[in-house]
């Protein structure tokens, strides 16, 4: 394997472990207006943009507008995220590796700017070349335009860049923008399709990803 010629960083999940905020922020809905949400309700969601977390309390019962939903989830998702940015282990020394070694690296989340770009703004300056958020597409996982935008941002062929990603939603965009993609959550259930695509790399978190690149560098 040769070293990427750029890094395209998702957020939720991969970076900062902000499911449980989302988990947290969709069951209060459900609960504030007396609709049904489990255990199996809240593992489902993982991954899943704020529209369709929104259109699911919606179907369920919550008398909003699943824009409004989405709106409110992400208000106190950013609360969350604004007292404390709960990263993942390696997350800094990732993006830290990523800074000094000067290879180009974009954040690509689901969410709002806003919610980006708090998680932005709290990463090593110089770092990040690009940013692509919710605002930014029309279309969101599993649809591969947001990694094809990252990757044009950066100026690289998508095919030259390394994707880090937690979610199937998330693998199955990179890949279709046809991307090399390190999946970081070895737990992951992914279709046959995925999980033996040839582009694919499972891997046990963000530590081997930082070492990988770390021997990548030190070979020139």
């Amino acid at each position: 394997m040769n070293l990427p010629a750029a890094v395209l960083l998702d957020l939720d999940g991969t970076l900062v472990d902000s499911e449980p905020l989302w988990s947290t922020a969709a069951a209060d809905h459900a609960r504030l207006h007396g609709c049904s949400w489990s255990a199996v309700d809240a593992a489902g969601i993982a991954g899943l943009p704020a529209p369709a977390v929104a259109a699911l309390l919606h179907q369920r019962g919550v008398p909003l507008a699943a824009e409004r939903i989405a709106e409110l989830l992400h208000e106190e998702v950013g609360l969350g995220l604004a007292l404390e940015l709960p990263w993942r282990a390696g997350a800094l020394d990732l993006l830290t590796l990523l800074r000094w070694s000067e290879v180009p690296s974009a954040l690509v989340s689901t969410s709002r700017r806003g919610l980006a770009e708090l998680v932005a703004h709290a990463t090593p300056a110089g770092t990040l070349r690009a940013l692509v958020s919710a605002d930014d597409v029309r279309r969101l996982a599993p649809h591969p335009e947001a990694y094809l935008v990252a990757a044009d941002a950066l100026g690289v062929d998508p095919a030259r860049c390394l994707v880090v990603e937690d979610s199937a939603s998330g693998v199955a965009a990179a890949l279709a923008a046809g991307t090399l993609v390190f999946a970081v959550d070895p737990t992951l259930d992914l279709p046959q399709r995925l999980s033996a695509h040839p582009r694919l790399v499972r891997v046990d978190g963000l530590v081997p990803v930082v070492e990988l690149l770390s021997s990548l560098l030190a070979r020139g």
